[in-house]
């Protein structure tokens, strides 16, 4: 769903952390993958994934009722800058301590911290101090990390790249695909393309390394330069990407509009690598595709409709329409795809489109309450006999669609098994531009109870889409769901 780079490999079969995921708070500006990674318009901002959001109401409790408006203060950045950053490494360390759904131990987080600085100081040539010595005391480690880190911030003009990395190596060493570090360019590519504005970017898909087009959207950037479905791209800029993932491509791929992107691609058949030059510029792919397959046949043919993502705002009312619609041209079957959609906020009305009743989001957060929404009733008039075509880029907010439907028998689902990172984050901004995710609640089959989290939905029928099936147009998951509503 990505326009420049999304991240949902390998295509085949095995799982892989993608996207991204759903989150109870969507603080603005979201500034944030939350995930993205898994997959963006241009590029995947996480190597988990691409991050899914979603927003419900946090619960407040009741207070005194203050006796006039107060405002909240912006954050002086030249304060928060100070001394390398510190206080943001502080405010990111504290919301794993107080948010994470599992309690962590401070002395594990820092220690992950200052082997991400130091081995950023160290790429940077500069010299690192004695590791610090932590005790366990939550305050006076981070006291510990703070009198040996300023001193190395305070060394190089710039120290946000240390920065970065001491939040992102407490995040990445958590090997949870709703909690990551985002920087600014990830984090404002995810809030434009989570509430439906696209993105500047190329408009392409990405996945594998080096990059391999999976999808270009028409009328963008790439698609006027002449890039192809099946291109690897080799570098970006002069940049050399050949064992680049898509998580690295969005910092290169992405920028101002109108500012200029030189790809250096290989094509299948081509004797040599083709240079070709672009614009970036905003793209905004449609939501909500539909299409009618085998429209001459008996029956009125089947009814496609491709889900990308499950923007702010809902995609209840599109899905809906788009459904509706294939009834007033007599199609009476339906295939719904879900293939590298990362999740987004979540959405309990599209699932009740297909569910009349019963509990259809099970999640459980820290300490282990656990939390239900239930349909709204708000069926369709008719649910037609229904494919979910699935993927290992399907994730978040898009796995729980896909375990209700699967579970309430609503859909037979074909394709490979989901990313399994099913589960609620919350994305704050850090205060420089960059955001931090963080996990706080994981998801269950709604039903029967059983793991999503780090298990992901099973499809009904495997079936496969290698990444050289994806070069040559080849798509034996779509043919396995029209034979499936053939018979």
């Amino acid at each position: 769903m990505a326009l420049g780079s999304c991240y949902t490999e390998p295509v085949s079969g095995a799982s892989a952390p993608v996207s991204p995921q759903p989150m109870r708070r969507w603080p603005a500006p979201l500034v944030a993958l939350l995930l993205a990674l898994g997959g963006l318009i241009a590029g995947c901002a996480s190597p988990a994934a691409a991050p899914a959001l979603t927003s419900t109401p946090t619960a407040i409790p009741a207070t005194a009722t203050p006796a006039g408006p107060t405002a909240t203060p912006t954050p002086d950045l030249a304060v928060l800058l100070r001394d390398g950053g510190i206080s943001i490494i502080e405010t990111a360390y504290n919301r794993l301590l107080d948010q994470y759904i599992e309690p962590l131990q401070p002395q594990a987080l820092l220690r992950q911290a200052w082997s991400g600085a130091s081995q950023e100081a160290r790429a940077e040539g500069l010299a690192t101090p004695a590791a610090p010595v932590y005790s366990g005391e939550r305050n006076a480690d981070f006291a510990a990390f703070r009198a040996a880190y300023v001193p190395l911030a305070n060394s190089v003009p710039d120290a946000k790249q240390l920065r970065s990395a001491a939040i992102r190596a407490m995040a990445s060493s958590l090997n949870d695909c709703h909690t990551f570090f985002l920087s600014p360019v990830a984090s404002d590519t995810l809030l434009q393309t989570r509430e439906g504005n696209g993105a500047v970017g190329i408009g392409v898909n990405l996945i594998g390394a080096p990059p391999l087009v999976t999808e270009v959207i028409a009328g963008g950037p790439a698609d006027g330069a002449g890039v192809h479905v099946g291109d690897r791209i080799l570098s970006v800029n002069g940049t050399d990407t050949s064992n680049t993932a898509p998580a690295g491509a969005l910092e290169l791929i992405n920028g101002a509009e109108g500012t200029s992107v030189r790809l250096v691609v290989r094509r299948p058949g081509a004797a040599a690598p083709l240079t070709l030059n672009m614009l970036r510029a905003r793209v905004i792919p449609r939501n909500i595709e539909t299409r009618v397959i085998n429209a001459g046949a008996a029956g009125g043919g089947i009814g496609y409709v491709r889900l990308r993502e499950f923007i702010q705002g809902g995609v209840a009312a599109g899905l809906r329409a788009a459904l509706t619609g294939f009834e007033q041209q007599g199609v009476t079957k339906w295939i719904i795809d879900i293939r590298g959609n990362p999740g987004g906020f979540l959405d309990d009305a599209a699932t009740s489109l297909f569910v009349k009743s019963g509990v259809i989001v099970r999640d459980r957060g820290r300490g282990g309450a656990m939390h239900e929404d239930v349909a709204s009733g708000d069926v369709l008039p008719v649910v037609r006999p229904t494919v979910l075509l699935t993927d290992n880029g399907t994730g978040s907010v898009a796995e729980m669609f896909a375990a209700a439907l699967q579970e309430y028998g609503v859909a037979y689902v074909i394709g490979i098994t989901t990313n399994g990172c099913a589960g609620f984050t919350d994305i704050q901004p850090l205060g420089d531009g960059s955001s931090l995710a963080v996990t706080t609640n994981e998801n269950v089959m709604p039903l029967s109870g059983k793991p999503l989290h780090g298990v992901g939905v099973v499809p009904n029928e495997i079936v496969g889409r290698t990444q050289t099936d994806i070069a040559n147009a080849r798509d034996p998951q779509l043919d396995a769901a029209v034979a499936h509503l053939s018979r």
